[in-house]
Order: structure tokens, then sequence, then C-alpha cells
């Protein structure tokens, strides 16, 4: 039998030449697990088909071609340096679009600041990551907002400012990614100072709050005990914007469906209209009791209050008290007592509704009345205490004018008259309605969350049946009929959600409570201690900086730093007394600076500057081992406490 001989590769010039192998897949997996990617946009470049194609500059440089257009030519050194120089100082710098890499490696040249690249096209990404190995390591990588909004905080979190640097031909291409970008910089900039200056002013009055709460714990079970006990259950979260009047009476059908959440600015409006929900939801610091008491069916619903809420507020009203708290860094002690995780919050009450809705398992969740804009010019619904809250837009058109009722005026305290204006897709899809910064915020952390659950819980159904209002992606837009007409009665009471919150994690003991607390107070007191030994060494390390003599300066240094690291610990260990001394230690950091021009000066400079930051902590943490020890006394501590000093002494 005759073999058949194998082909012999072509011979050139007394040279075999191979076929060229198609290596791309392969440095596609390699740099998928080396690069720092998002784990969405991962997952995008992946489902994706290559896009562009690669071709070379005359000078021998690798650009891509897409829609007829370069993307990714090197930038101009010259205008990027000056856009650096003219930069703030504490910028960050956003790329927008990857190309090849040229402007995110050009940029490193120039600034040691944070950058991270964004690239609209998870085509473009693909073809970018399939050329060759990458050697784009140090910069996260980013392609959906939902991987922008995670890395973040991590990224640019503590920067004021943020530099959106374009590499070449992607505006021109991408130019609606391009807007949508910018806005959600602007969003995610914002929030965070309006995060610090919530914390400046609510920090303490959070955890002074959340003490003076605790009693009710004796009796009243926390809400998320149910979670997922209402599976697909249908959930309506009724906000109080202006478009609430054209279906609210539809909910009281909804009722008998479902399960519908009130927000407390939106309570007041549906008793006018004859609708009883089950749940009234509230996690406003500010004191409500008052409003909260003209809601005639407060006694017969369960109040949904945040363990954060003004103490007032939570001891208004009759109704089966089942409290929650969110999801934030500061109130981690909580979930201890919770045995579950705070709930998701973007500082809107109807966040947390939404959130406990999808901690219960309910689907559909529908949003009702959640406009998050001015509809016709109206700030709230009729029937709502703040009816008759009104905005206008600006002589020069960029600016929303508030006209606040007396009544908004006298409880929020809001000072801002004139934000600057955003425009928003209607819901429904045609036009646009007026909305701002604080709307703009809430409608991103819902269109985050559908993005979420759509990947993870695919069959969660998402609803915006508001009517009016702002469009809120990844929410199916439908008439609140349509919604209930499809849906069976099943008549679930406030009476019955109490019953099986009660049945599935029953109220805590006072000793149970008393424990929890000596915890907190052992964690403060440790903390406490660990600022005065920073404070100390802060104060003899000045005096050892006054000799001039290295050794010792050298040693007092060492010190020093390792107490400093001991108290970072000691403070990450105790969240209420971060929480607690952080406006104070911020207003030390933001008046730190002294005079730097020499170094001893310098020295001398930042260990006056820890010496007071430790102390600012001393005299927070004391002032807050005060009220933890007055609140576990007044539960009935078992043994009374002991002293050394000042310190109290918590049993082991």
């Amino acid at each position: 039998m005759e073999h058949e001989k194998e082909a012999s590769p072509p011979i050139m010039d007394g040279v075999f030449h191979l076929p060229a192998r198609d290596l791309s897949h392969a440095f596609l997996e390699s740099n998928l697990k080396r690069l720092w990617i998002g784990d969405r946009t991962r997952e995008h470049v992946e489902r994706a088909q290559a896009s562009g194609e690669v071709l070379y500059t005359t000078d021998g440089t690798p650009v891509l071609r897409h829609r007829g257009a370069l993307l990714g030519a090197p930038s101009d050194d010259l205008w990027l340096d000056r856009a650096v120089r003219e930069s703030p100082r504490d910028s960050a710098y956003l790329v927008f679009g990857l190309g090849l890499g040229h402007t995110a490696r050009a940029l490193r040249a120039v600034t040691d600041a944070p950058i991270m690249i964004y690239e609209p096209d998870p085509g473009i990404m693909r073809r970018a990551l399939e050329v060759g190995p990458s050697d784009l390591g140090a910069f996260p990588i980013v392609c959906t907002a939902h991987d922008l909004t995670q890395l973040w905080p991590s990224f640019g979190g503590n920067r004021d400012h943020v530099t959106l640097i374009s590499t070449p031909g992607y505006v021109g291409v991408y130019d609606r990614e391009d807007r949508d970008l910018r806005e959600a910089v602007t969003q995610l900039v914002q929030r965070r100072s309006v995060n610090d200056a919530t914390h400046r002013i609510r920090a303490r009055e959070w955890i002074s709050d959340v003490l003076e709460n605790l009693e009710l714990l004796c009796d009243s079970p926390f809400f998320l005990g149910l979670a997922e006990k209402y599976k697909d259950v249908p959930a309506f979260i009724v906000g109080a914007g202006p478009s609430l009047g054209k279906n609210a009476e539809l909910l009281a059908d909804a009722a008998k469906k479902g399960i519908v959440f009130a927000v407390n600015s939106s309570a007041q409006s549906l008793a006018r209209r004859g609708v009883t929900p089950q749940v009234v939801a509230c996690m406003e610091s500010i004191d409500l009791s008052t409003l909260l008491e003209q809601v005639p069916y407060l006694d017969d619903v369960v109040r949904a209050f945040s363990m954060t809420a003004h103490p007032k507020t939570l001891r208004t009203g009759k109704g089966p008290l089942l409290p929650v708290y969110e999801g934030l860094p500061q109130f981690t002690p909580l979930v201890g007592l919770g045995k579950a995780n705070g709930l998701a919050v973007c500082g809107s009450v109807s966040t947390l509704a939404f959130s406990l809705a999808q901690r219960l398992g309910c689907s559909p969740i529908v949003l009702v009345g959640q406009d998050l804009a001015y509809t016709d010019g109206q700030a709230y619904a009729a029937g709502t205490p703040y009816e008759g809250s009104k905005v206008a837009l600006s002589a020069d058109g960029q600016s929303i004018v508030h006209q606040r009722s007396a009544t908004l005026h006298a409880v929020s305290g809001l000072k801002i008259e004139q934000e600057p204006l955003r425009e928003a897709t209607a819901w429904g899809g045609s036009g646009t309605v007026f909305s701002t910064i604080g709307f703009s915020a809430v409608r991103n952390w819902l269109e985050l969350a559908a993005d979420v659950l759509a990947h993870d819980r695919p069959d969660q159904r998402l609803v915006n049946a508001t009517e009016g209002g702002a469009r809120v992606t990844g929410f199916e837009e439908l008439r609140l009929a349509d919604v209930l007409a499809p849906l069976p009665e099943r008549n679930i009471s406030a009476r019955d959600i109490a019953v099986a919150a009660h049945a599935a994690q029953p109220p805590l003991s006072r000793a149970r409570l008393v424990d929890w607390l000596s915890v907190q107070l052992e964690g403060a007191r440790a903390a406490r201690h660990a600022a005065r030994r920073v404070r100390r060494l802060a104060e003899a390390a000045e005096r050892v900086v006054s000799r001039d003599d290295p050794r010792a300066i050298t040693r007092a240094f060492a010190k020093l730093e390792g107490a400093e690291r001991a108290l970072r610990a000691a403070v990450a260990r105790s969240p209420f007394v971060d929480a607690y001394s952080w406006t104070a230690v911020d207003g030390i950091m933001q008046a730190a600076g002294g005079d730097h021009s020499d170094n001893h000066q310098s020295a001398v400079s930042a260990v006056q500057a820890e010496a007071r930051v430790a102390s600012a902590i001393e005299a927070c943490t004391r002032e807050l081992e005060a009220k933890l020890t007055e609140v576990r006394n007044d539960l009935g501590a078992a043994a009374p406490d002991l002293t050394h000093g000042d310190t109290p002494i918590c049993p082991s």
C-alpha cells in the first residue's frame, strides 16, 4: 500500500517558510487574564465580534480603522503636556478610547496621577487585545457604566477633579458615548462631594440616632429577616412625583395583587385618594413625626423605618415597626444584629424601598410616581405635604430655579435655590423632561441596579409605570393598568407581613443588645487608646525634631509610624468610631498645610498635624464611649462598668 507523503513547506531563497499561525485568540485570552479589566467588561469583550482593522502609519505606528476613521493615532505630545499642566493638581485622568494604547502610554509619561481607560466599543477592545501581548496592565480598562461605577471608588473616589482625555479619532465616531461619559463622570465626582457633605453634617447624628433607636429592637424584628419570603409577589414602589396623579387610584387594586410600598412623602397623597398601602418606608434623619402623624392609616401599615431615622419618626404611629438599615460602611456593626447585609441605597428612600422589595424576592418591581424629573414644572404630586413646590427655567436656560412650598422649606431647610439643568429622555421615549443632578444620581442608580439584576437575576422583572417623568433604562415602560390587568389577587395584609417577620426572626433580647453594645464599646476604647499613643508619640517626635538628632529622629518616627498603623487598624475594626470622628478629622486634614519651606519645618508640621488628628479621635471616641455606656446601662447591663481613669472596661 502506497503511503501518502506529507506536503513539504514551500522553499524561497533556500529558506523554509511555514504558514503564519493565527495567535489572536491566544493573545486575547492572555490579555484578558493579565490586564486590569472590569468583570462586566471582560464578559462583553468575550461575547463581542472583533471590530476594526489594524493599519500602519508611514512611520510604522499601528492604528485601527473603523467606520472610515482612524482610531488611536498618537496624540500630540505638546498638547498632552499642556492638558496635564492646565489640569487641577489633584486631577485623575480618564482616557476616552483604548485604541492600541498610545494615548494612555503617552499620558503616563507626563503624569503620575491615576489613569483609567474607557473604551466605548467592546468589539474595538477585542481587536486591540488580539493584536499581541499588551503592556497596559497598570491601567484599569472598562467599557461599561457598571464597571466604571464599581471601579471608581478605588480609582478616583477621593478626587475632586477628573480630566477627560480623548484618544484621537474617537469623538467623531462615538460622539453620543463621549457625551454620556462626560455626564457620568460629572455625576460621579459631584456625588462624592454630596456624600462627603452628608457625612460631615450627619455622621454623628446617624450614629446617635441608631443608639437611641436600639431599644426598639426588643419589640420589633428586622424587615430583612423576610429575605426571599415573597418570591414573585409584585411590589409597587410609590414615590411622590408629579405624575402620581395619573394612576394613584389604581394602587388600591395594586394592594390586592401585591405589596404597595409608599415612601414617607407619598403616604399622605395616597390617603387622600383612599389608598392604603401595606408598607410605608422612611429613612430621613430629620424629624418627620409631625407630617407622619397626619397620615390616617399609619396605625394599620408596616413601618419600614431605617434605624438611622430620627428617633421621633420611629416612634410615630402604632402600625407594626419592622426596622431596616442601609448598606453603608458606617453601619456595618448592625449586620451583626440583623444577620443580613444592609440595603443598597442612593440618598433616596425610594431606592431603599426598591432594595427591600428586591431582597424580599418580589417580582415584578414596579415604579409608580417616580418621575425623577420636574414634570410640567411641578416638584411633587398633588396631595403631598409639599404640594405647590415648583421649578422654573432660569433666564439663560441653563439652570432650574426652585420655588419651594412653605412646608418643604420648613421641613427640609434646603437653601439651594438654583441648580444646573439636566435634561433627560421622557417616559415613553418622546421628548425630554427637566431634571437635576440629584434626580440623575437616583436614576443612574436604578439603571445600574437594572443592569446588575439583568446579569445576576435574569428572571427579575422591572417596570416603570410612572406614566410621566424620566425614562429609566433597563425598566419596561407600561401603564399601571396594563401591569395590573393580568395579575391575580393575593390580598397580603400588613398584619400578614408583620406576623411573618416575627416568625422568621424574633425581636432581640436585651441581653443580646447589651452584648453587642459591649463589643462596640470595647472597639471604641481600643481606638481611643491607639489614638492617645499616636498623640503622645507625635508630641515626642516634635520635641526630638527640634533637637536635630538624626538617630533620635529616626527612632521617633519609626515608633510613630508603627502607632499610626495600629490606630488605622483599630479604627477600621470599629466603624462607629470612624463615622463619629470623621467630621473632626476631615476638618483638620482640610486645614493642614503649614510651612514646608524646608525639611525641618515640613517634619514639624507633619507631626503637629498627626497629633491634632489623634487628639480629635480621642475626644470624639470618648464622647462615643459615653453614649454607648449610657445606652448599655439603660438596657440593663448585667454587671456595672469598672473604670480605669475615665475609660470604661467592658466585660470580656
